[in-house]
């Protein structure tokens, strides 16, 4: 089986974000999530450059509950449909100052409904990331 590939978020409710970290399994693990603007400004930043002790303000993400050196650095950032589009700009210009080649994707309220999402939807919020993430990748 492939090693998943790390990727880290910013969402605002934990709930929802830890349903769709386990619903990205086995193919991407979200090493690391933030919950609000001011924390993935600073926390993001320093993840991508490959601070791997950097805190973790909501204890969120597989990187949690392994030492420093055990702990991935991710390769793109997830945003949630809570986002607004400004906070996404922010935040991936604040990562790619520092680490240019990462992605963004984000899920929008709108790509959830037409996916068959009513409401945060775990599991369709889960496969329109899949299928961005895929579309990039073509």
């Amino acid at each position: 089986m492939a090693t998943p590939v790390p990727v880290a978020s910013l969402g605002r409710d934990a709930k929802v974000s830890e349903a769709v970290r386990e619903r990205l399994l086995p193919d991407y693990d979200v090493v690391h999530t933030c919950l609000d603007l001011s924390a993935a400004e600073v926390e993001l930043p320093a993840l991508f450059a490959g601070d791997l002790t950097i805190a973790n303000a909501a204890g969120l993400g597989s990187n949690v509950s392994k030492p420093a050196g055990e702990r991935a650095v991710p390769k793109i950032v997830l945003f949630g449909g809570d986002i607004p589009d400004d906070e996404v700009s922010r935040v991936t210009a604040a990562i790619r100052a520092r680490t240019p080649s990462i992605r963004s994707i984000k899920v929008s309220k709108l790509d959830v409904l037409k996916a068959g999402g009513l409401g945060p939807n775990p599991d369709v919020i889960a496969k329109v990331y899949r299928k961005k993430i895929a579309k990039e990748e073509a």
